[in-house]
């Protein structure tokens, strides 16, 4: 029998595919660069075979070539025993009490904000997973997960997460916040208290039978928990997806082939604008857009069309029962931080359960405004503004080479950077005072349990400086959207208009600005000669458009902006005219800084009213500049 002959021969190329990377191997199929890497962040780099799977399956989609990041967020979720009885409740409470905003996820803890990732820089993910593993590897035995039940606010009910695993977490994320800053990725971890939440904006109504189901939920002594990454389409954050539950192949050619398995996510206004039950979406699995059969799909978590890309188990945990005494929680140690998470709240109109099947099916749209509670509007003044605490302030604070200096205690420590600093002249800062006063009411509202799901502020600096320091002190993640309608009456600067900074300056500078946000109106567009009733109309334009625009997801709204926008925003809402020159300059004279206005929606008569404040007033005396040298005369 001969033997194997001698090899002279080096492998050939075709033997080293195992050490080609997944893109490496996508791009000698013949995809583009830019396609193959979004297509491994989509399915969370998990190998070419799910990729190309994906880029063929989406071959028609229209968006297949948009380049726009993923957005990625990092979650504790419970597994196991624990989240079989969470799922339960999810269900229960579902069929009990409809449909609340925690239903848009499956129960998690939060331990970050979402934050975007480059396609091309995917595989950052891996080295973070390995690190958060060898952390995980040098944590002692903490004994029980403690979870402390919440009840006392009418609009959360959910646990808190206790000593040591709350420290301990903590400590771990600002590991993975240094991890994913080496690859220059801007995370930031949940700095504040750590919760799960069960039951969030929901009808009033229904807070004790909810608090009820709480309260029964037991948490097993033994408790499983996985760190997981995940990531979401950003364009469809604000979507409503729906799961198909039958088959349906098109009849006519606007429509869209449904398979069991896949989903469809669609705008949630597709109720108000149905006549017939048939709703327009896009197909999850393959990008395809079309008319499709309401009562063949039902409403799910958007959670179920995220990508799981890698997770780590944490150490064996036990928990003991968790049902104590509500009142313990103390309200100061913040229990709607982290709420901002919950970024596009939208609410159902029928409570998922068989008997809302039975509704699509007969084409029947459930009662108006079912499962939802009468929103708020909330139209704030920016604090104290430099140019009106200090007579020639700007003067007194930049010399000749434009050097800022702070001649009183209550200027600013120090100044925004800006190409030319005489903008500050039209578009000045708050004042620390002013900072205060923000921060006051901000506090005051996440005090009495005001809920604020969208901030739209005017391009003024002192109206940003407002928001941020009210949302700050509240504790919410939500971005403010800078809108150039809610800019006061032009008839106070004729004949030169302020330069505002853009929104993408701001956010370099660390507000939390939507820098993605498309404003109702361009500042260049409103005309410098604009009468008072023209701002009128400017505002209330707005304001129409931003109520329609969140209808569906219901959720308050935070205006801030000047002192006329507390009667332009609403006047027109509550069926009045607009008011003349007079009446205007007159009112305006009564507005203190950070005063608030709340106007209420009434479902009966689809107007607002206004109502008292939830918050007390902000009142304080002058104190006036002190001249010392008197002392010498």
């Amino acid at each position: 029998m001969a033997g194997i002959p001698p090899r002279t021969r080096s492998r050939s190329s075709n033997a080293s595919w195992k050490e080609r990377s997944p893109l490496e191997i996508l791009l000698h199929m013949g995809f583009s660069k830019e396609r193959a890497e979004k297509a491994l962040a989509v399915t969370g780099n998990n190998g070419v075979h799910i990729a190309s799977d994906w880029l063929l399956s989406h071959v028609n989609d229209p968006h297949l070539d948009d380049l726009e990041a993923q957005e990625y967020i990092i979650y504790l979720c419970p597994c196991g025993d624990f989240l079989k009885r969470l799922g339960i409740y999810w269900e229960t409470s579902m069929q009990s009490c409809g449909w609340n905003a925690a239903h848009i996820y499956h129960p998690h803890i939060t331990l970050c904000s979402f934050f975007k990732l480059p396609n091309n820089k995917v595989s950052v993910i891996d080295s973070v997973i390995t690190c958060i593993k060898q952390e995980l590897l040098q944590w002692p035995a903490l004994g029980t997960f403690k979870l402390e039940l919440f009840t006392q606010s009418k609009n959360f009910i959910g646990y808190f997460v206790l000593s040591p695993y709350h420290q301990f977490i903590e400590k771990l994320m600002i590991r993975v916040h240094h991890e994913f800053s080496k690859a220059g990725i801007e995370m930031k971890p949940q700095m504040k208290q750590l919760h799960m939440t069960l039951a969030f904006q929901y009808d009033q109504i229904n807070h004790d039978v909810l608090m009820k189901l709480a309260q029964e939920l037991t948490v097993p002594l033994q408790t499983e928990w996985e760190i997981k990454v995940f990531s979401r389409n950003p364009a469809l954050k604000s979507s409503e997806v729906r799961k198909i539950i039958k088959r349906y192949k098109p009849q006519q050619d606007d429509e869209l082939e449904l398979q069991e398995g896949d989903y469809v996510h669609m705008d949630p206004e597709e109720h108000e604008r149905s006549p017939d039950g048939w709703f327009k979406g896009t197909s999850w699995r393959t990008g395809v857009s079309g008319f499709f059969p309401g009562n063949f799909t039902t409403r799910c978590s958007q959670m179920d069309i995220w990508t799981v890309h890698r997770s780590a188990s944490l150490p064996n945990t036990s928990s003991g029962n968790v049902q104590v005494d509500v009142h313990e929680r103390n309200l100061d140690s913040g229990i709607l931080n982290g709420i901002g998470d919950y970024d596009n709240l939208w609410v159902a109109s029928s409570n998922g359960t068989a008997e809302g099947e039975q509704m699509y099916a007969k084409v029947k749209k459930p009662p108006k405004n079912f499962g939802s509670e009468p929103r708020r509007l909330f139209v704030v003044r920016h604090g104290e503004r430099c140019d009106f605490a200090f007579k020639n302030w700007f003067e007194r604070c930049f010399d000749a080479k434009n050097v800022y200096t702070r001649f009183n205690l209550n200027c600013p420590k120090q100044m925004i950077p800006r190409a030319n600093c005489k903008d500050f002249i039209k578009d000045c800062p708050l004042t620390v005072i002013g900072r205060e006063q923000a921060r006051l009411t901000g506090e005051s509202l996440r005090e009495t349990g005001q809920s604020i799901s969208y901030i739209y502020c005017s391009p003024a600096l002192r109206c940003v400086e407002t928001a941020q320091e009210i949302m700050t002190a509240y504790g919410s993640h939500v971005k403010m959207c800078i809108e150039p309608s809610l800019f006061e009456w032009l008839g106070w600067y004729k004949p030169i208009l302020p330069i505002f900074i853009t929104p993408e300056e701001l956010e370099v500078h660390g507000f939390a600005v939507d820098s993605s946000y498309t404003p109702y109106v361009q500042f260049e567009s409103i005309p410098m000669t604009e009468s008072v009733g023209e701002y009128y109309r400017r505002s209330h334009s707005f304001v129409n458009s931003v109520l329609k625009k969140h209808k569906v997801a219901g959720g308050n709204i935070l205006l801030v902006a000047h002192s006329g926008s507390l009667d332009s925003c609403t006047r027109q809402l509550r069926g009045k005219a607009v008011r003349n020159q007079e009446e205007f300059r007159n009112i305006v004279k009564g507005c203190p800084y950070c005063c608030l206005c709340m106007a209420v929606e009434d479902f009966s008569s689809s107007k607002w009213n206004l109502a008292e404040p939830p918050i007390p007033q902000l009142t304080h005396g002058t104190n006036k500049e002190y001249k010392w040298d008197l002392l010498m005369s």
